[in-house]
């Protein structure tokens, strides 16, 4: 096993795992933030909880858990299957700030790619400021976890901006990467060809456009996700009159055209959007909005998606919206895997006011024969 203390330079024997692969393990970042989750974040912490303990049914959870956060809360996600670090971070969502893994063909070796993070979108666009503990909490739980570190400091890119099929196709869309507030000095030719570097990868599919009103810019994992390798899932809005139609329709004539890394082309299922979504008068409780953080308002429009679902080799948690399309989202997802895996349909509306919703609260760790024993060391203290 390579020495975490100095980065790694080759690459050229990993791979991106996909997501719906085994899982050593999954990081999660619990929220603390009073200018982003209402009622003191409570009602957020209810919707962990719950998402933490059916992941934790099937794989170690890896809890990252901010000083500031009162014991009392730490003691409550002191459960079977959690390992908790206390590191400091700047808000919780673990997909866009964690290291992205990838894992090596022959000997299942894990190395973590740490871009850098300005905030989604710095001085243009961004949502928050300070984030200089957000850039900084990849390498420490690389640190912690003993995991070698790629260094890709060099490109601003969050977790949810990608997604991968596991074969070699990196899955982004053009309205995130091509932001202004990402990196405005690097061409589209640019940035493709660093991610086809970072992740050792043989093909990037740019999808036109994410999700209305998304305020990451359009991440990719709030619009489509890889089913497996050969399958995309894109969410998709029917109504004529809503301005989400024309952008899915653009959407998805593009990736009837796309090929995989193989030159072969893609199954592509539509899933229907949920109801539009607002920022309700309760929802606003007790937010301490500051010069630096992103003004909560009432009526200030939401993005729900099921396609922010999370998944493993043995479940996939869907987001619920009390929405009449809850359950169709459900079954389509159902009806593919055919009972190989657990749909897991969980209310989330409380992680949608923050900004983000499943996907975004997660991050897969790839298993590793290699690493298993220091999960399960870590388990037995």
């Amino acid at each position: 096993m390579k020495s975490i203390n100095s980065d790694i330079k080759d690459n050229a024997s990993y791979y991106f795992p996909f997501e719906g692969d085994k899982h050593l393990a999954t990081i999660m970042i619990l929220p603390f933030r009073k200018d982003v989750w209402y009622k003191n974040t409570l009602p957020a912490l209810k919707v962990y909880k719950e998402i933490i303990t059916n992941i934790s049914k099937y794989e170690t959870v890896i809890l990252i858990i901010h000083p500031l956060i009162d014991e009392k809360i730490v003691k409550d996600f002191e459960t079977d299957n959690v390992i908790i670090y206390r590191l400091e971070y700047d808000d919780c969502w673990a997909r866009d700030i964690s290291p992205i893994f990838l894992k090596k063909s022959d000997n299942e070796e894990l190395i973590g790619v740490d871009f850098s993070f300005n905030g989604y979108g710095g001085d243009f666009n961004g949502l928050y400021y300070p984030y200089n503990h957000d850039l900084e909490i990849a390498k420490n739980i690389l640190l912690e976890l003993l995991i070698p570190r790629l260094n890709k400091r060099n490109m601003i890119l969050e977790g949810g901006s990608v997604l991968s099929n596991g074969k070699g196709s990196i899955l982004t869309t053009s309205e995130c990467l091509l932001s202004i507030g990402r990196n405005p000095n690097m061409s589209k030719e640019e940035i493709e060809k660093e991610l086809l570097l970072a992740f050792n990868a043989k093909k990037v599919i740019f999808l036109p456009y994410g999700v209305v009103d998304d305020e990451t810019t359009g991440h990719v994992d709030n619009i489509a996700s890889f089913l497996d390798s050969k399958t995309i899932a894109l969410a998709y809005e029917e109504d004529e009159n809503d301005v989400q139609h024309l952008r899915s329709v653009e959407n998805y004539n593009f990736l009837l055209k796309q090929k995989d890394q193989d030159g072969n082309p893609f199954d592509i299922i539509k899933i229907p959007f949920p109801k539009k979504m607002y920022m309700q008068e309760e929802d606003t409780i007790d937010l301490q909005i500051n010069k630096n953080s992103k003004n909560r308002l009432l009526n200030s429009p939401l993005a729900p998606s099921y396609l922010n679902f999370y998944q493993s080799d043995k479940f996939v948690i869907v987001p619920q919206f009390n929405d009449e399309n809850d359950k169709i989202a459900c079954k389509i997802l159902k009806d593919f895997y055919k009972d190989t895996k657990e749909i897991i349909p969980i209310y989330s509306r409380d992680i949608l006011l923050g900004g983000g919703n499943i996907h975004c609260i997660t991050m897969q760790i790839p298993y590793s024969d290699c690493y298993n024993f220091l999960m399960e060391a870590k388990l037995n203290g």
